[in-house]
């Protein structure tokens, strides 16, 4: 158990969990291949050493270190974008290791077949404009050093088939990591873009477009643990349409729908960006008021209530208009939400027992 927690936190560093879940699993990946990298070429390091290859040996011991120095930087909290970094040393530091591997040939000549490493690293880290971008370099100064006349490039020698055989087999290996690539970012996209669809579903009302119970009490959590913090002023307003059930029982449903929706635009237009608004139940809208106090939110409930009951609605040749009741409470640090909610709800009754359109504070 001790174990598979020390692997967690150690591929995990850099994770920060407020972050998209894209780069959360990019940062998980380059632990992974800074660990293996490093692991591998340390090993590799000391096994030339022991051959007496010692300039293979400190080749790969630079190579192990630059790898560990990835899975550092990713431990900086003093960098802006560390996996940037991060995966940028990565990528430079292989491609540099391969070029030095084609350019020496390595163990009997096999340093070049090391160089299929890079397709996946250079696509998964730079994504595909810059991924393909590195790997046309790489193929490049790849191509140039085996072909260069006479081989004067190189410390080895390798046959005409072999190195046409490299790069055409290099190119096919880039090109079906570099559909992988497409198809998972494709999709990775589709499946986000579906899942915001679907929470913003989830938190908007169908008919009014305005946020519901659920995504307003998201707002309110916030806001209140907000207004805890700063001591700012913020009040709440529960409106709801006189006679309602009335207007649909003489104009019909279709026409109460339209009703509801034309008090959603009229409602989102007098409020300000930080301000939030639910349909909160059949004819109820709740607004929530940021940085504002009783008798603003008052001055407010007023010119919305005036704007109401001076639009006229048509029905076939009858025409009507309506009026709303607002109950206000500006929120007191010892109030919970449902509280805040329930006192604006009892001024809202207050204002409905009092003759309707009309606004209560409390």
């Amino acid at each position: 158990m001790n174990v598979k927690k020390l692997i967690y936190n150690y591929l995990s560093n850099g994770v920060v969990q407020s972050s998209n879940s894209e780069l959360n699993r990019q940062i998980l990946v380059a632990n992974l291949f800074g660990f293996i990298g490093y692991t591998i070429t340390l090993i590799m390091s000391v096994s030339a050493f022991i051959r007496q290859d010692k300039l293979l040996s400190f080749v790969l011991l630079i190579a192990s270190l630059l790898f560990f120095s990835s899975h550092l930087i990713l431990r900086s909290k003093r960098l802006a974008n560390p996996y940037k970094l991060s995966a940028n040393l990565l990528t430079t530091s292989l491609m540099l290791l391969m070029f030095y591997l084609v350019f020496a040939g390595g163990v009997e000549g096999t340093g070049p077949l090391w160089i299929y490493i890079v397709p996946p690293i250079a696509l998964f880290f730079g994504g595909m404009r810059k991924g393909l971008r590195n790997l046309g370099v790489f193929v490049l100064v790849i191509s140039i050093l085996l072909f260069y006349p006479d081989h004067q490039l190189l410390a080895t020698t390798y046959s005409f088939e072999f190195k046409s055989r490299l790069i055409y087999s290099f190119l096919t290996v880039s090109c079906l990591f570099a559909f992988y690539e497409y198809v998972r970012k494709s999709s990775f996209h589709q499946l986000q873009e579906m899942s915001q669809k679907f929470e913003k579903q989830a938190m908007q009302d169908p008919l009014s477009g305005l946020l519901n119970r659920r995504g307003m009490r998201e707002n309110l959590q916030q806001e209140f643990e907000r207004n805890q913090r700063y001591k700012n002023n913020l009040t709440v307003m529960m409106c709801d349409i006189d006679h309602f059930k009335a207007v649909n029982d003489q104009y019909g449903h279709d026409k109460g729908d339209d009703i509801i929706k034309s008090l959603a635009i009229i409602f989102r237009a007098g409020l300000r960006k930080q301000d939030s608004l639910a349909r909160w139940g059949g004819e109820e809208y709740l607004f929530l008021l940021v940085e504002t106090n009783g008798e603003q939110a008052m001055q407010l409930a007023e010119k919305l209530r005036r704007k109401i009951k001076e639009k006229q609605y048509k029905q076939d040749d009858k025409v009507f208009g309506i009026t709303i009741s607002i109950g206000l409470h500006q929120i007191a640090s010892t109030d919970t939400i449902n509280q805040a909610i329930t006192k604006a709800d009892t001024n809202l009754y207050k204002a409905k027992e009092q003759g309707r359109d009309r606004c209560i504070l409390d």
